[in-house]
């Protein structure tokens, strides 16, 4: 069914120049559809990773540690980063500090400004999750032609920048992917 979906839409695509509201939505319930599958897929790739499994930590936790710099983040940074509120941000911090994952540190430069720094054991952690992280989406772009690894990347770049999707007309020719970085 999906391979009709995509036939079907690029077709359309082609003809009108933009999806459907239609396509659009057959395609987004694909998606919701696979996702599950994919992140199977993902886990499947570190397996001892999962059997030893992250101790106590949560899925933010985990995603909070692997984006703390060496000298840490404000706790003002952090909520923007989870996009939490300040309050949840620092229950979060409560627990990882809790854990021995974290330190708060005042500010040199301020010291009313608290900092959450990764302690030794929190920056272990967070590599290990890295690392469980790059295994992963090894293991599923190992499933991809290069010009599909591409096609990802562009779409990952657009939706972490916030950017809109490029016109058909700014897209450049049919198919062709715009470097990573490069200006639409």
């Amino acid at each position: 069914m999906y391979l009709n979906i995509l036939n079907l839409a690029a077709g359309g695509m082609a003809m009108a120049g933009s999806l459907t509201a239609g396509w659009r939505a057959q395609i987004v319930a694909r998606v919701v559809e696979l996702r599950p599958m994919v992140l199977a897929l993902m886990r499947e790739s570190a397996p001892e990773e999962l059997e030893a499994g992250f101790g106590h930590v949560t899925g933010r936790q985990l995603h909070l540690l692997a984006y703390l710099p060496p000298d840490g983040l404000t706790m003002g940074e952090v909520a923007a980063f989870l996009r939490v509120s300040g309050a949840a941000a620092s229950v979060l911090a409560d627990r990882l500090v809790g854990q021995d994952l974290v330190v708060r540190h005042a500010d040199p430069a301020d010291r009313r400004v608290v900092r959450l720094v990764p302690t030794p054991q929190g920056a272990a952690l967070a590599e290990r999750y890295r690392e469980y992280q790059r295994r992963g989406v090894a293991a599923l772009l190992d499933r991809l032609s290069d010009a599909q690894v591409v096609a990802w990347l562009d779409v990952m770049e657009t939706l972490a920048s916030g950017r809109e999707a490029a016109t058909p007309a700014a897209a450049g020719p049919a198919g062709a992917a715009a470097p990573a970085g490069a200006a639409r």
